[in-house]
């Protein structure tokens, strides 16, 4: 049997990756090949420079394949929450007698349920299970080899743009790919970063990247709500620049280098060097800009939050990851003022790649070795339908 070389493709706000690998030992992974490449991003819901986007897919797949002297063979494309919807639905099966439950029933619970074959506008790409309730109320995740005379199912749906999945289809067509798959990259963090009794208690994951973060509500291995919002840690850097005539660049380090655990003095100084050039700013300046745009992203989170019907816990804690703000220093302690709630990053426990920016690819990594090997699929064969 010829071997299986599995890539993950992510789609960062302002960068796409490429990542060729395996299961490594220890729950690690073996990293073949990699390649990463700018590109125009997305924003609003929208891909910046399509007509450019093609060229740097088949770009970097190839870059990548020539890093792990292999021809990917399946590739899944991680769909951002920009283009995604999170649904949730019940189904209840009612049994003659006690029953034991099996694999049959719950893809019989996730048909009963889907009813978004005819949208014209999304299509499903993952489903997960919340939670099931069995007789006197029992509450599982997982009720395989459970005995009961019914079964409501509490499903979660994650749909993408149809305009999306063809966008990219088309772009990677020439490259001949045997077996490609779209994946929610919300999902795929949520079921690799999030331990699973954290989420069976209910988290929120807060990605924030450069231009746009995404707020999701995590319940079982399902996504119950999940909103974003256009604004990340590139506003930030041209807050810097702008208001203080600073280069680009230059502003970037600044936003880098920026503490925000404790109010600087009027006298402190902030001193970048760039391209042969000193520049100083005052560092009380600097933070205000910070502080203000950390203010309004926790603003976005809260009213991301707002339209949750899902009930939630007041103890849900929020974990933070991207590559936006997550690096400041700081960041947590006042996110947690300003939100009410315990505030922590969480970020890829591997060698090499234990940074918040890398959460997603990595986590798409992990859930498509995973479909790879598991006997339930939380991924729908959307080939198979018709755009």
């Amino acid at each position: 049997m010829a071997k299986k070389n599995i890539a993950v493709l992510d789609f960062g706000t302002n960068h796409i990756s490429v990542l060729i690998g395996d299961r490594g030992i220890n729950g690690t992974f073996d990293v073949r090949g990699f390649a990463k490449s700018s590109y125009a991003g997305f924003l609003d819901g929208e891909v910046l420079e399509p007509e450019k986007l093609g060229t740097v897919l088949v770009n970097t797949i190839t870059a990548a394949e020539n890093n792990a002297r292999a021809k990917i063979t399946h590739l899944y494309i991680g769909v951002p929450a920009e283009f995604s919807i999170a649904e949730v639905r019940t189904a209840t099966l009612d049994f003659p007698k006690k029953h034991r439950i099996t694999d049959r029933d719950i893809d019989e619970a996730f048909s009963v349920s889907d009813e978004f074959s005819s949208s014209p506008t999304h299509i499903v790409v993952n489903r997960s299970p919340i939670c099931y309730e069995l007789d006197d109320e029992e509450r599982v995740i997982d009720p395989r080899g459970k005995v009961s005379t019914h079964m409501t199912a509490t499903l979660s749906f994650m749909l993408c743009e149809r305009n999306f999945i063809g966008l990219i289809s088309q772009g990677i067509h020439d490259l001949n790919i045997p077996f490609v798959e779209f994946i929610s990259e919300t999902l795929a963090e949520a079921m690799y970063l999030v331990l699973p009794d954290q989420r069976d208690r209910s988290v929120i994951l807060v990605d924030c990247g450069y231009l746009t973060t995404s707020v999701a509500v995590i319940v079982g291995d399902g996504i119950v709500h999940l909103r974003s919002f256009a604004l990340g840690g590139g506003q930030l850097t041209a807050d810097i620049a702008e208001m203080l005539n600073a280069p680009f660049e230059v502003a970037e380090i600044l936003k880098q280098n920026i503490a925000l655990t404790g109010q600087p003095t009027e006298n402190e100084k902030m001193t970048v060097s760039y391209q042969g050039t000193d520049y100083q700013f005052e560092t009380l300046a600097v933070y205000e800009i910070t502080m203000r745009k950390i203010r309004q992203i926790a603003k976005m989170v809260n009213k991301s939050l707002e339209s949750c019907e899902y009930e939630r816990p007041e103890y849900i804690p929020i974990f933070l990851t991207g590559g936006g703000i997550s690096y400041i220093r700081g960041v947590c302690e006042n996110l947690s003022k300003l939100l009410g709630k315990e505030v922590s990053i969480i970020k890829p426990d591997v060698a090499q790649m234990a940074e918040p920016e890398k959460s997603s690819v990595v986590s798409l990594l992990d859930l498509a070795l995973k479909q790879n090997h598991a006997n339930y699929s939380f991924f729908i064969k959307i080939f198979k339908k018709q755009f």
